[in-house]
C-alpha cells in the first residue's frame, strides 16, 4: 500500500510566524498554493490558508462596515475604481483596513496545533483525516515535528488512482 511519503511534495512553500499576511498572501498566489505550513526553526507550528486570510479580512470588514474586493487584491492593490473612494479615503478607512490586515503577523491567524502525519501514514488514512477534518493539506513531519513535506488532497487522489508511484 502506498504511503504519504510516496506522494508528498518535498519542495514546500512555507512561512514563518512573524511574517506579515500581505507577504504570505502574495507568496501563496505566486506559488499557486492555497495554504502553507508555518515553520519556526524547521518545526511545524501551524498552518495558514487562503480561508484564514479571507476570515481575517471578513472580520475586519465587519468592524469597519465597508466592503472590499478579494483579500489578495485588497492587500496588494490600491482601491481606485469605487465611487465611495473619496469618502472612504477622507475618513482613512481603506488605508487603515488594508494596513491592519496586511500587517497582521501570521502567528495571529494560523491554525495552531496543526494536524500532521508521519511519512509512513497509509494514503487511505491520510484521506480519512482530510475528509473528517476538512483540511486540504497535511504537513508531513518527522518525530521531532520537523517538516519533511506536504501532502494535499490532489496528491492523495493521484496516489490512490495510480497517478504517482
Amino acid at each position: 500500500m502506498k504511503t504519504v511519503e510516496d506522494v508528498m511534495t518535498t519542495d514546500v512553500v512555507v512561512c514563518e510566524p512573524d511574517e506579515e499576511i500581505s507577504v504570505v498572501a502574495r507568496r501563496l498566489r505566486e506559488e499557486d498554493v492555497s495554504g502553507a505550513p508555518v515553520v519556526d526553526e524547521g518545526r511545524v507550528v501551524g498552518v495558514v490558508s487562503e480561508a484564514d486570510i479571507l476570515d481575517l479580512l471578513d472580520a475586519k470588514q465587519e468592524d469597519t462596515n465597508i466592503w472590499l474586493p478579494s483579500p489578495f487584491e485588497a492587500i496588494e492593490l490600491p482601491l481606485r475604481a469605487f465611487p465611495w473612494r473619496e469618502w472612504a479615503e477622507k475618513h482613512g478607512l481603506i488605508e487603515e483596513t488594508l494596513r491592519d490586515v496586511g500587517e497582521t503577523p501570521v502567528r495571529k491567524l494560523m491554525s495552531k496545533k496543526p494536524r500532521t502525519v508521519p511519512p509512513s501514514t497509509p494514503l487511505d488514512e491520510a484521506a480519512g483525516v482530510m475528509v473528517r477534518t476538512g483540511y486540504n493539506r497535511l504537513p508531513v513531519v518527522d518525530e521531532d515535528d520537523r517538516l519533511l513535506g506536504i501532502v494535499t488532497r490532489g496528491d492523495v487522489l493521484d496516489g490512490m488512482s495510480g497517478g504517482r508511484s
